[in-house]
């Protein structure tokens, strides 16, 4: 049988190059992604061009030549991406937990899926660097494939709905699980997948909200709520919820040496949600179980209520800070 790592590697090249092309295609009124028309004439670049050319292009009327590199890195960036999963969740068992039991192996079912929702977070990330924007073409079809995947599957979640590890009792049973679950696996898949979706955009749409409070704008487009939708399609309100706690971090961490860098204040955030969907994607395991253990506050309402609280606190911390680090000139941050 042929290693799921080399499978998905094949995969991952023309999967990012179809990721460049769609994201040339809802794109294709801006100037800045080089494939929508030549930069000396204006005539719009041809079909072929913008799904499959690599590095130098030519105008078809006045014959310039410009070179465009980004679907070329999103080729190697989306190959290796996929390799890396692939070979985290066959070889390393990065999802395994002992909660979910699924009937068929994970390289020939949940591997498929999750390299969908890496696709999806390539294509999003693209146009966001880009233009500034997530378009819903995207974050609909891949709404549509988690909810119809999870649906009919019904063995594809990472952690279910709903698990209670305060009633465990070593050597005895291990953690309850509502009997529903069991007798309606289909119900069961469409459940965690709507539950994922809407925990993902009601909290970035809450985060939004205190954002516009403190900085006076969003800090976040709406296509990053509907960016989160579409992730917690894909994995759940559990790991949704981890994601988003961490991407707070990762953004004013990114932010600031882009800003100390480049000189840039303004940094699209939906990029630093999808590396955070990715990194729980690859870490799940580690995060639910030992060593994080966030079992143990999933299992408990109030220390979900307490997990939510203290993360809207820390990015109302962090924003505060963001909003005076804006204020400083970028010539005096460079020294």
């Amino acid at each position: 049988m042929t290693d799921p790592v080399v499978i998905s590697a094949m995969v991952g090249f023309p999967a990012g190059r179809l990721a460049a092309g769609w994201a040339a295609q809802v794109l294709a009124d801006v100037p800045s992604t080089g494939l929508s028309s030549c930069q000396a004439c204006g005539v719009s670049v041809t079909w072929r061009q913008r799904w499959l050319s690599f590095g130098r292009l030519r105008c078809r009327s006045c014959g310039q030549r410009w070179m465009v590199w980004w679907p070329l890195a999103s080729v190697i960036c989306t190959a290796a991406l996929f390799a890396i999963f692939a070979w985290l969740l066959t070889d390393q068992q990065c999802q395994n937990v002992a909660e979910v039991q699924p009937a068929v192996p994970m390289h020939l079912l949940r591997l498929p899926f999750h390299l969908l929702l890496l696709f999806f977070l390539v294509t999003a990330t693209l146009t966001d660097f880009l233009d500034y924007a997530i378009p819903d073409d995207v974050v609909i079809a891949g709404v549509l494939t988690a909810v119809t995947g999870a649906f009919v599957s019904g063995d594809l979640q990472m952690i279910h709905i709903w698990v209670n590890w305060d009633s465990q009792v070593v050597g005895l049973y291990g953690p309850y699980l509502p009997e529903w679950m069991k007798h309606h696996q289909h119900l069961h898949g469409l459940a965690w997948s709507l539950a994922g979706m809407a925990a993902g955009a009601c909290y970035v749409a809450l985060v939004r909200s205190i954002s516009t409070w403190i900085l006076g704008q969003p800090a976040m487009g709406f296509g990053d709520v509907t960016l989160m939708a579409m992730i917690g399609a894909f994995l759940g309100w559990q790991p949704v919820l981890c994601a988003i706690a961490m991407a707070p971090v990762t953004a004013v961490a990114a932010g600031t040496v882009i800003r100390v860098v480049s000189g840039r204040s303004f940094v699209a955030f939906g990029p630093y949600l999808a590396g955070s969907a990715v990194i729980v994607l690859c870490t799940w395991r580690w995060i639910w179980a030992e060593p994080l253990l966030m079992r143990n506050v999933f299992s408990h309402w109030p220390s979900v209520a307490g997990l939510v609280a203290g993360s809207l606190v820390l990015l109302a911390v962090l924003l505060a800070a963001l909003r005076v680090f804006l204020t400083l000139p970028a010539d005096v941050m460079r020294r």
